[in-house]
């Protein structure tokens, strides 16, 4: 039917996108180091390489994740020893045996930069800002926990995770949320001068204009579970670095542009340390209509250096929302705070006029709230591993007329809200 191929344009399909499109890619990486007519190209891959030390330990890493003779051990700690604890015999071995594969996963790295590059150089000279987002934590299996034991609460002799992360039972969830990355030994990576940090942020910096930190509170004090632990209900408090690290990315990078994203349970010293450093924190309107008039997501308890959303990328579409899980009680306090009857209107164009007009200096609608699209259109949902950030804007012509009219709409209320720079439309 035209309504299933219209969802399936709509949605991305990774696994044939990667069957299809890498064999291809790394044809064009071989030909890149092979060809007479690539060597400016190769140039440009020899400097790519040595502005990113990190990329040399990723490409080794992703080269013994295939190496046949490491095949069905789960993560790096069940490794050789030698291969484990990188002694640098057993690497230089390595890293010969798999020489191709190093140089092919390198050119694909810088490929990938370039072309990204391009991309936002389109963007900046169109007016248009590029968020990134960055999760507190990185993965136990991953080149970077395995090149820098040092920095992580590991068990010292396997190098396994000794305490993960997570957050307390809450609300939400009578176990807590386990998500069991490795934790960072704080006071190593400040007698490093979070020289590791600092790259990390580096290159942030370069892919994007801002970059919002996943679980900011955690850098004021974060939950710590035992790694053998099978939910996070038994754990403790532990302080991050709080104001240090961030002093240490200013005297490194100067100016860091980050957004807070300082959602669920907040207290005084997360608070604290958000505004010492200035970063932007968040109101969600989903989030808004419980708790009475000094629930933090309500507009009026915007403060300017913010960024209002009608839902981000976690939630569900404004729509999806509004229809499967406002409460009856939540949709009159909507209904009661926009002085109309939302139940017969439009849900999205009522957020989207409190998101523009609240004081916050930036106001986000996804493209799905702005298409007021449903379920179907939900880009991720906590805790589901698979099926998420599928959907996209396909280039189906014949939404051209609804865009247009959402755009003639969208730019109304931004002109109103005083968001608009230049002259409006008649």
């Amino acid at each position: 039917s035209s309504q299933s191929s219209q969802s399936s344009k709509s949605l991305v399909d990774f696994e044939l996108a990667k069957e299809q499109k890498f064999p291809l890619l790394v044809k064009a990486a071989s030909f890149l180091l092979d060809s007479d007519t690539t060597e400016s190209l190769r140039v440009k891959t020899d400097e790519f390489r040595s502005r990113n030390p990190w990329v040399e330990e990723s490409a080794l890493f992703s080269a013994l994740c295939n190496d046949p003779e490491l095949d069905g051990m789960e993560a790096w700690w069940d490794w050789p020893a030698a291969i484990r604890d990188r002694h640098p015999g057993a690497l230089k071995q390595k890293q010969t045996q798999w020489s191709d594969e190093i140089e092919v996963f390198v050119v694909l790295q810088f490929l990938f930069d370039l072309f990204w590059s391009g991309v936002k150089d389109y963007a900046s000279a169109r007016g248009v800002t590029i968020v990134g987002d960055m999760p507190i934590y990185v993965g136990g299996h991953s080149a970077d926990v395995w090149a820098n034991r040092r920095l992580f609460q590991l068990d010292e002799k396997t190098g396994k995770p000794a305490l993960v992360s997570g957050v307390p039972p809450d609300a939400f969830s009578a176990t807590g949320q386990l998500w069991g990355s490795p934790l960072y030994d704080w006071k190593a990576n400040e007698s490093e001068g979070y020289s590791w940090w600092v790259q990390r942020m580096r290159r942030a910096m370069e892919l994007y204009d801002e970059t919002r930190i996943d679980h900011f509170r955690a850098f004021a004090g974060y939950w710590a579970v035992e790694a053998w632990r099978e939910t996070a209900m038994v754990g403790e408090w532990q302080k991050g670095p709080g104001l240090s690290l961030f002093n240490a990315l200013r005297r490194e990078l100067g100016d860091v542009p980050i957004l807070a994203e300082d959602l669920g349970v907040i207290t005084a010293d997360v608070v604290q340390l958000r505004d010492m450093v200035d970063a932007p924190g968040m109101l969600v309107l989903q989030f808004a209509w419980g708790g009475g008039p000094r629930n933090t997501h309500l507009p009026h308890n915007a403060r300017p250096n913010s960024f209002i959303y009608t839902g981000t990328h976690d939630n569900p579409t404004t729509v999806e929302w509004w229809e499967t899980q406002a409460t009856e009680e939540e949709k009159r306090i909507i209904s009661d705070y926009c002085g109309v009857d939302i139940d017969h209107g439009d849900i999205v164009g009522a957020f989207a006029r409190l998101a523009f007009a609240s004081v916050s200096n930036t106001a986000i609608l996804t493209m799905q709230d702005v298409l007021r699209l449903g379920g179907e259109a939900r880009m991720n949902t906590p805790g589901r591993a698979e099926g998420n950030w599928a959907w996209r804007l396909d280039g189906d012509l014949s939404r051209e007329p609804e865009l247009q009219e959402r755009a003639k709409e969208m730019r109304e209320m931004i002109w109103l809200s005083d968001r608009l720079s230049r002259p409006r439309l008649e």
